[in-house]
């Protein structure tokens, strides 16, 4: 058995040792009560011992032994999480479009962003996107009206056709309807593409960002909008119901007869008729039609986007309409489908000393009721 002298003499690896000893003995020990002073020894020195190297650990560190407070610990830093409605990805995103250094925020939002990959500019900052959808729904009011879907994949939808038997009916007390049966189709907007590059200088390209998101959005904007929305028109031509075509009776002028007949055409109502037209063919054709007693038919209103009102119905500019015609209907029936939002991409001409910023899109539409739309003519001889 150990003294206390002999404990107190020991270093710290002696006392474990010790310890390691005694524990063994009071297994078989009677008298237990000899054994506890000594346990209580080593165990005092130990954690002594602990505690000395805890605090030469904080003095190495600079936390500890000095005549102020020890500071607190500095706050965990902020986890920042980044995406495409991050300034820091914002200005990214036109470093790269530019080929200009990143600083190192920047280069964490790119690559949290866009998985670091090169070329992934088609991951438009937030601001730069709405910046082009704004600009399109204002230069083209039709894209803004009909039912959008920006999927990001093909979608398929149903198209009812008509009622082969068992529409809605007068019947007798107690009689069962006809049952229904009704046609209908299958469309899949698997999209066309859309696209739109514009060519500047090295020199242009180092303009401030706040000056180059604007014009590349409009640059982008102006052409693939006016090409979407000449789609969209299209396809309403394609899928209407062509027993809703009216021409006006007389040559080169629009009755309010021929606005009445082509609004009587209209079926499956959907939301607010709009009628589309070029601002030629409103302010030549509708604004000054008046009635029997001279008071005007076409009131202005200049309020959501629109020219004006028209038996109730918001008369709307569409440069993508043909001029002399007028389209009337249901727009939320057209159904788009917008496989790949809009993105840009930019590529250098090292000859030409330009970049070539490319703005693609896929997109499709279809009229899902083709007694939606009808199309008014102004005829020509």
């Amino acid at each position: 058995m150990f003294t206390i002298d002999e404990i107190r003499a020991m270093n710290q690896e002696q006392l474990h040792a010790a310890l390691t000893t005694i524990q063994e003995e009071m297994r078989t020990a009677t008298n237990l009560a000899d054994y506890e002073p000594l346990v209580a020894e080593i165990e005092t020195r130990i954690n002594a011992q602990r505690q000395r190297e805890s605090l030469m650990a904080r003095v190495a560190a600079g936390i500890e032994g000095t005549n102020a407070r020890a500071a607190a610990p500095a706050p965990a830093a902020e986890q920042r999480t980044y995406g495409i409605d991050s300034p820091e990805y914002r200005t990214a995103f036109y470093k790269v479009m530019t080929d200009q250094e990143l600083t190192v925020e920047e280069r964490a939002a790119y690559v949290a962003t866009t998985g670091g990959a090169s070329g992934e500019a088609n991951l438009l900052p937030k601001t730069l996107l709405n910046m082009i959808w704004s600009l399109i729904d204002e230069q083209h009011s039709i894209l803004g009206d009909i039912t959008m879907y920006r999927t990001g994949t093909i979608l398929e939808i149903a198209t009812h056709q008509s009622i082969a038997q068992g529409d809605a009916a007068t019947v007798n007390e107690n009689a069962a309807n006809t049952d229904e049966k009704n046609v209908f189709g299958k469309v899949s907007l698997s999209g066309k593409d859309f696209s739109k590059h514009v060519d500047i200088s090295y020199a242009m390209a180092k303009m401030s960002i706040d000056a180059f998101e604007p014009f590349l959005a409009q640059e982008i904007a102006s052409r693939l909008g006016a090409a979407l929305a000449a789609d969209v028109v299209a396809q309403i031509g394609t899928d209407h119901d062509a027993g809703n075509d009216v021409t006006s009776a007389a040559t080169g002028e629009i009755a309010f007869k021929d606005i009445a007949a082509a609004f009587g055409k209209l079926k499956n109502a959907n939301g607010q008729v709009v009628v589309y037209g070029t601002r030629s063919t409103i302010y030549n054709q509708l604004v000054g039609m008046v009635d029997t007693t001279k008071r005007p038919i076409f009131q202005l209103n200049a309020q959501n986007g629109m020219e004006g009102t028209l038996i109730g119905a918001p008369v709307k500019v569409e440069d993508s309409v043909a001029d002399g015609v007028l389209l009337i209907g249901y727009p939320k029936d057209v159904v788009g489908n917008m496989v790949q939002d809009v993105m840009i991409e930019s590529d250098k001409d090292i000859k030409k000393h330009v970049i070539t910023y490319s703005g693609y899109a896929r997109f499709e539409c279809k009229l899902v009721a083709p007694k939606g739309f009808a199309k008014l003519t102004v005829k020509t001889a």
